[in-house]
């Protein structure tokens, strides 16, 4: 094998305003007054084999399901990675023969499909791209299959030092999308020359990876699907802080509320929200021209999620987004107000 031919391939998932509600919704969880061990560390499944395939992303997606339903049957069930990296092809939108994929779309499908076994579906990293990624072993046995183990949720994971290791420390493990260069492999795999893991001089490409642990103040585990053979059995430390420029999302098997679940299916989401605000809107109404202003504020960036409770009132959070959008669509700043020029500029945006 070219251990430098190595290929890498997640990319950064479209945002999606949803993904903060279920973060808020196991938030309490996530707490200052959790008081993490010196060190602490997961056992997680042996690394597998992802060679030359850009799917990193279903590899430590598999990481994670393993963990979940270990701690669920007491069995480490064998995950195809190759189940969900085909499926992934289906939805991204991305080129079959090289591209990678998105970490939030393959922890969705997990939810929505389950995850196949080897034994009906080999992951056989041997294989070019191409036949690896064949759709046709896509099989109904092999979906009924994966069925059996569909994940109940996801969450998005914070990024800074103390939210990662709470979540760490809460999930078992997380799945993380580094920006990561030749680093990773040079001059060789020996531990040596991997351990700590080094942050880019030059990004080449997102990689995505399982943080399990830490050992101390400084360091967290993390296990790479590249093989065993790479650094410590496939396993390496990293310093989250040097890094933290180069970590780009996080995500989490999760249980999520049931009313939280169906509160988000009730959401339309960000690709087909479409809406045509027809009046003025003022610091103080409720109605659904503001609950779906919101909408449109939270999938652009402008406007965090807020409070099922929130929605349709138009509050000091709702005031201080339409600033942020009407300073970035050069209108006349008018917090308290929607008028005809931001709805003008809404409804362009997203129009019925």
């Amino acid at each position: 094998m070219n251990e430098q031919s190595i290929a890498t391939g997640a990319l950064i998932s479209p945002h999606d305003y949803r993904d903060g509600y279920a973060s808020a919704a196991v938030a309490e969880q996530i707490s200052t007054q959790i008081n993490l061990p010196v060190s602490y560390k997961t056992i997680l499944a042996s690394p597998m084999m992802q060679a030359l395939e850009p799917a990193c992303v279903s590899h430590s997606v598999v990481d994670n399901l393993k963990l979940y339903w270990f701690r669920k049957t007491g069995k480490w069930i064998d995950f195809s990675p190759r189940f969900l990296d085909i499926l992934a092809k289906r939805f991204d939108g991305q080129d079959r023969a090289t591209g990678g994929t998105y970490p939030r779309l393959v922890f969705k499908l997990a939810v929505l499909y389950g995850c196949a076994t080897t034994a009906t579906l080999p992951n056989d990293t041997s294989l070019s791209v191409l036949n690896y990624r064949d759709d046709s072993k896509l099989t109904p046995e092999v979906f009924a299959e994966a069925s059996q183990y569909k994940i109940p949720g996801y969450v998005s994971v914070p990024l800074d030092f103390q939210g990662t290791r709470q979540s760490i420390y809460l999930y078992g493990a997380i799945s993380t999308l580094f920006q990561v260069g030749d680093e990773l492999w040079t001059p060789s795999w020996a531990d040596k020359d991997i351990d700590p893991l080094r942050p880019p001089k030059v990004i080449l490409s997102g990689h995505q990876m399982s943080p399990f642990g830490w050992e101390d103040n400084v360091y967290n585990d993390l296990q790479n699907e590249w093989s065993d053979k790479w650094a410590n059995k496939g396993q390496d430390r990293y310093d989250p802080k040097a890094w933290s420029p180069y970590i780009i999302e996080q995500w989490a098997v999760a249980e999520i509320p049931q009313d939280v679940q169906d509160f988000l299916k009730a959401l339309p989401a960000p690709n087909n929200f479409h809406y045509s605000w027809q009046r003025d809107l003022a610091l103080g109404d409720n109605n659904d021209d503001v609950k779906f202003a919101q909408i449109a504020f939270m999938i652009l960036g402008f406007l965090a999620p807020i409070p099922a409770n929130e929605l349709g009132i138009f509050g000091p959070k709702t005031a201080a987004a339409n600033a942020k959008y009407q300073q970035a669509h050069k209108i006349a700043p008018a917090p308290n107000h929607i008028g005809p020029q931001t709805r003008a500029a809404l409804n362009a945006q997203f129009a019925i």
